[in-house]
């Protein structure tokens, strides 16, 4: 797990595609200023906002978008549960 810095945030710079792709969604839906940043794996970022709050966002190569999880599971127990 890395922790993203400002800079990293700015200017994309993320492992795969995929953590680019949740990067963007996250940009446009947060103010990335007020919340932590970390790569788990070629697919997910952790997002902790300022409250403690965690929440796990992972690119969906099926659909093509970016799903929210409360808790971090592992890929195949996350399709079971859709």
């Amino acid at each position: 797990m890395r922790l993203l810095n400002k800079e990293n945030i700015t200017k994309n710079q993320v492992n795969t595609i995929e953590q680019f792709k949740v990067l963007d969604y996250i940009k446009q839906q947060f103010d990335t200023d007020k919340i932590s940043l970390y790569l788990l794996d070629r697919l997910t970022i952790k997002l902790v906002d300022k409250n403690n709050a965690i929440g796990y966002f992972r690119y969906n190569n099926r659909t093509n978008s970016v799903d929210f999880y409360e808790k971090n599971t592992k890929n195949k127990e996350m399709e079971k549960s859709k």
